[in-house]
């Protein structure tokens, strides 16, 4: 790739030219400035004129000449010569995404680089060039100038990340956006079990899960079901107060196991379960205007737990009611407490 002495300003230049005449500029660099042209077919005088003085207007010293020919109009423009002491500036080359860190998202692995002002150097190797603005205030943020491989310049803040996507193109996540999704490939944080850090990656908890469970989704159902019947068994024994620390312990000890294999399937099957919480929350946001709204099956109410027992008075439209063995305010139930007696 060539290198290019373009600076944001210029792309800006070419983004307002597109826009006003709906038109691509074609742009060839010289050595002692470069050349937009525009075509011009079908423009009457007073079109080509109005554009001569937008750009000229928008471009200042910098426009040399404009030459009008029978096909187009070529604006002859000099280079920013101008280097400002809060801008740390570089020529255009090929990205080189060697710069960043490997970082992995569920099935998702990305290149990825976050704007301080002490990492300059691998920013503009990251990005293949760019314009890192350092504000005069004490307590002024710095933001990072860069192209994002079609054209546009994007301002990445200070603390902001960079992220190279699968297919080239790059952005810029808010640092709590991108923690949220992402974690460095294959680095550990905290350590707590065997003399090594604790907090593996997506990944290597996934190849870990296949090597020893192996990726039969029949096989994983059936984990499923008997660490749900664990789970339900450490919630019967902590009904009805909940409030035995040892038991709620038990409780997140099991929903522990019992996510963990829901994760697995999920890793099996190539979905997140971020995504996975998505597909809920849409249809729990849609039920509530179209109770049918993706439901492939019927829901049968069952009578069962708390309200199926004798125990249990006083139900209101909610499911609350008073449980008589407990002397309690209880609400309905789906487990089946051992005060349970069924209702004549």
């Amino acid at each position: 790739m060539k290198e290019s002495k373009l600076n944001p300003f210029d792309a800006e230049l070419l983004v307002m030219i597109r826009d006003i005449t709906k038109r691509e500029p074609a742009v060839e660099e010289q050595n002692d400035g470069y050349e937009i042209t525009v075509n011009n077919w079908g423009c009457s005088t007073r079109e080509i004129d109005a554009m001569k003085n937008v750009v000229a207007g928008r471009a200042g010293g910098r426009l040399k000449d404009t030459v009008v020919t029978d096909t187009g109009i070529v604006f002859q423009m000099a280079y920013d010569p101008t280097e400002y002491p809060e801008q740390i500036r570089t020529r255009l080359v090929d990205p080189d995404a060697t710069a960043g860190t490997r970082y992995c998202r569920t099935l998702l692995e990305v290149d990825a680089i976050q704007v301080r002002r002490d990492n300059v150097d691998d920013l503009l190797r990251f990005t293949g060039g760019g314009t890192m603005t350092t504000p005069r205030t004490p307590d002024g943020r710095a933001v990072y100038s860069f192209a994002d491989g079609n054209g546009i310049f994007i301002d990445a803040p200070e603390s902001w990340f960079i992220v190279r996507e699968p297919n080239g193109r790059m952005i810029a996540r808010p640092e709590r956006d991108f923690n949220r999704e992402f974690e460095p490939k294959g680095i550990h944080t905290v350590g707590n079990y065997d003399g090594q850090p604790a907090r593996p990656s997506i990944t290597e908890i996934t190849d870990l899960f296949n090597k020893l469970f192996g990726t039969n989704i029949a096989s994983r159902c059936r984990k499923i079901e008997e660490e749900f019947n664990e789970y339900k068994q450490a919630v019967r024994a902590a009904m009805p107060t909940f409030d035995d620390p040892a038991q709620m312990n038990a409780v997140v000890d099991e929903l522990a196991d019992l996510n963990a294999v829901i994760f697995h399937t999920a890793a099996i099957l190539g979905i997140s379960q971020r995504d996975l919480l998505g597909m809920a929350y849409d249809k729990v946001k849609g039920r509530q205007a179209d109770p049918m709204y993706k439901r492939t099956h019927p829901h049968e109410k069952k009578n069962n737990g708390c309200g199926d027992c004798a125990n249990f008075t006083n139900e209101d439209i909610n499911g609350n009611g008073y449980c008589e063995a407990f002397k309690s305010e209880q609400s309905c139930g789906i487990f089946r407490c051992q005060e349970y007696k069924p209702k004549n």
